[in-house]
């Protein structure tokens, strides 16, 4: 499960990584985001398709149906498994949407204590990671309604990566996060959900300190490697 993040490149450095090209909103090219301990619930720069062209605009991170009766337990991620044919995202599973990110942080157990360890996770070449998204959006010149959001798809760990959960977020290649935000059919993107996620290999992790617990703690200082205590 990815529940904190970092996205802190400039917006042209994502889109020249991921060979694309595409419209901004409430951000310039060249400005770096400069966010490394994004929390859910907040607005993240996230990119999708809009007609014929692609969008960059900040998103809320997270999202339920409106129509739901009770409170989820998680609303920021989603199944592969069941994101394409469950009745829960049935509204949303057409929007497609990419997460140009630099990392995310998950929490270890450490033996004989009560406070878990903090990691960084990034690919081990320094390349972003592209993380397919789906949910609500509004037209990026109007406000956005107060239910619109998105979720980040999850897959099966399947172990290697720190073993500290069952869950971590799909990351595609450039080419595969590209056609996921082009205008492939349903069944082709369900297909890349369930194959085409980059393996345990293509990534590195790292301790950090606790500061990253706090979204309120922010500048460059959460990624820094640390000597665990």
């Amino acid at each position: 499960m990815c529940g904190r993040l970092a996205q802190h490149r400039a917006a042209e450095k994502y889109l020249a990584s991921l060979g694309v090209q595409a419209t901004l909103f409430g951000r310039t090219p060249a400005e770096d985001i400069g966010r490394y301990n994004v929390a859910p619930h907040s607005r993240v720069d996230l990119l999708r398709r809009v007609g014929e062209g692609l969008v960059w605009s900040p998103e809320r991170w997270g999202w339920s149906p409106s129509w739901a009766k009770a409170p989820v337990r998680s609303d920021i991620n989603a199944t592969r498994e069941k994101v394409a044919h469950s009745t829960y995202f049935r509204q949303v599973w057409p929007n497609r949407a990419l997460l140009c990110a630099d990392g995310w942080y998950e929490w270890c157990p450490v033996e004989g204590q009560k406070t878990k360890q903090a990691y960084y996770i990034r690919r081990s070449d320094s390349e972003p990671l592209f993380i397919p998204a789906i949910g609500q959006f509004s037209s990026p010149e109007t406000e956005p309604r107060t239910d619109d959001g998105f979720r980040i798809i999850t897959a099966d760990s399947a172990g290697g990566m720190l073993d500290i959960h069952d869950r971590r977020p799909i990351v595609f290649g450039a080419a595969d996060a590209r056609s996921w935000v082009s205008a492939i059919p349903s069944t082709e993107a369900d297909h890349m959900l369930q194959t085409g996620t980059l393996p345990v290999e293509s990534f590195t992790w790292y301790p950090v300190g606790r500061d990253v617990g706090n979204p309120r703690n922010e500048g460059c200082h959460p990624i820094k490697r640390v000597v665990p205590s």
